[in-house]
């Protein structure tokens, strides 16, 4: 029995790794994948193992996932703010470090979750229900405060609303990956894309071991990342993408070291502590999740736990040799020919995973997100895609 757990974890690791560099795959898609054909493979592999399989995947890709959006511009619903920054360093050599730092978030950050487990859940137990009450009015005072904050209220404004229309359509359209379009156009396709009309070139990457940031500000962006989390996996609605809004409101957007610290623990608290919501309240807050209640009623927290903590250790090593590798092809490849090659490749994706519909989502969340580019705009604001069909939601 044990063999097959580590075999599991192992095998999770893998394809953790596989999901979280691939853009438009998804752990959500593959632990859908597993539940429809479970009654096939459990022939082969005991029940423990596939749940173990599929825990250790979602936390391998949420250490994996930034690579692609640093790296390519090629973002996901946790990652997606995460690609300004990234980029900022990247061009300033220090793409390397800019993974480094989200690696260093997300394993400080499950770290803490595991140290603070029992904390959460006693927390999760008595102000779950109050604080459900009020999702639409908390995000529609974070919406203001954005605005207010973007230093160009009108221009704030125009943006905030666009993309929150433009997410309210999407998402009550019946439309196939609604997310993978709309993020890509508002922070990949249209970063990429400001990036050639203003000339950016990649400069020589600098290969230091060490990362450059405050420690003091540092485990304040976990402990910030890590709250957030939290709160995402316990309140409907709450995705990572939100999280990592609300959270930013608590950091300087210029504090890029920071703040990708701060992503990357963010989007494997919320993974850690979902396990919490699952054991506690009963709910599934994300897909894999999802399948693993389906798989097992009441399946083992410390069993998942361990399998999480063990999968993360794995993932660092994995997630610094991937980094360095992807540096390499960085430096062996034209930056600008690289950037239109990548800008297809999210064009031919979305039509694959959206159809026609999701390529004029594409489109449309492009030039917005250049609007904001242009007009000097933080990032943050484009996140009311995400915001307004939640507050819609909650509020009407």
């Amino acid at each position: 029995m044990a063999y097959q757990l580590l075999a599991g974890i192992a095998l999770g690791v893998l394809a953790g790794t596989f999901t979280g560099l691939v853009p438009g795959i998804h752990v959500n898609l593959i632990a859908v994948l597993l539940l429809s054909s479970a009654g096939y493979l459990l022939g082969f592999i005991g029940l423990e193992a596939l749940i173990v399989f599929i825990v250790s995947m979602s936390v391998t890709h949420s250490f994996i996932n930034t690579i692609p959006s640093i790296f390519l511009g090629a973002p996901e619903g946790g990652t997606a703010l995460s690609v300004l920054p990234g980029h900022r360093l990247l061009l300033e050599g220090n793409g390397l470090e800019a993974v480094k730092l989200t690696i260093i978030g997300s394993v400080l950050g499950l770290l803490f979750s595991f140290a603070a487990y029992p904390f959460f859940v006693f927390v999760l137990s008595n102000i779950y229900g109050f604080l459900s009450n009020y999702i639409g009015e908390l995000l529609f005072f974070v919406g203001v405060f954005l605005v207010l904050r973007s230093g160009k209220v009108f221009q704030g404004f125009l943006a905030f609303s666009f993309s929150g229309v433009l997410g309210l359509l999407v998402l009550n359209a019946r439309m196939e990956n609604p997310l993978f379009p709309l993020l890509t156009g508002l922070f990949g396709v249209a970063t990429l894309v400001f990036s050639l009309k203003t000339n950016s070139k990649i400069p020589f990457q600098k290969k230091k071991r060490s990362v450059g940031f405050d420690r003091k500000q540092g485990f304040l962006s976990v402990f910030l990342g890590s709250v957030s989390g939290f709160i995402t996996a316990v309140l409907p609605g709450m995705g990572t993408s939100v999280a990592a809004t609300i959270s930013s409101l608590f950091r300087s957007d210029s504090d890029a070291r920071n703040f990708l610290v701060m992503i990357g623990a963010i989007s494997t608290v919320n993974f850690f502590m979902s396990i919490a919501a699952l054991s506690v309240i009963g709910k599934a807050r994300n897909g894999a999740i999802i399948a693993v209640s389906e798989l097992l009623a009441e399946p083992n927290s410390l069993l998942l736990l361990m399998a999480a903590l063990i999968s993360g250790g794995l993932a660092v090593l994995v997630g610094l040799r991937i980094n360095t590798f992807f540096l390499g092809v960085m430096e062996k490849v034209n930056y600008a020919l690289m950037v239109k090659i990548v800008i297809y490749l999210l064009i031919v994706l979305t039509g694959i995973l959206s159809g026609f519909e999701g390529l004029v989502v594409l489109f449309v969340a492009s030039l917005i997100g250049l609007y904001a580019n242009f007009k000097g705009l933080p990032r943050n604001v484009l996140m009311s895609c995400i915001m307004v069909p939640v507050m819609s939601y909650f509020l009407f």
